[in-house]
């Protein structure tokens, strides 16, 4: 079972993607700030990250994708935000985000985009 690390600083949408992953059958890990989220990102055991781009705390922005990245360069990244600029995408891209999306997403398009990207991933590793 893939191990899906979740970031973000809203309970509400933890919450969301712990009930969704779980349905999934993703063993899931959440995260409720920048810190924390680089804490648990640095488990060999995480397959996949899910991390908000607009968060408060010690690292915010592209600042914690730079460290998600340097921490876990080997793995998926799912980078969500509502209002992204094309600035924040471009740089986002050069950075190794693995897919980028936006608020408000359907329950169909995070599955599916979460299944092909740990399938690639399984299939890079082979």
């Amino acid at each position: 079972m893939a191990k899906i690390l979740v970031i973000d600083d809203e309970e509400l949408i933890r919450n969301y993607f712990r009930h969704l992953l779980r349905s999934l059958n993703y063993d899931v890990m959440v995260a409720p700030n920048s810190v924390d989220g680089c804490r648990l990102a640095a488990d060999p055991s995480v397959n996949l990250i899910i991390s908000d781009l607009n968060m408060e705390g010690e690292l915010s922005d592209v600042d914690l994708i730079r460290e998600l990245r340097r921490l876990r360069p080997d793995i998926p990244l799912v980078v969500i935000s509502g209002y992204p600029t094309h600035e924040r995408l471009q740089e986002c891209e050069k950075l190794g985000v693995s897919e980028f999306i936006t608020k408000p997403f359907e329950l169909t398009f995070i599955a599916s985009v979460l299944k092909r990207l740990l399938d690639e991933a399984t299939a890079d590793h082979s």
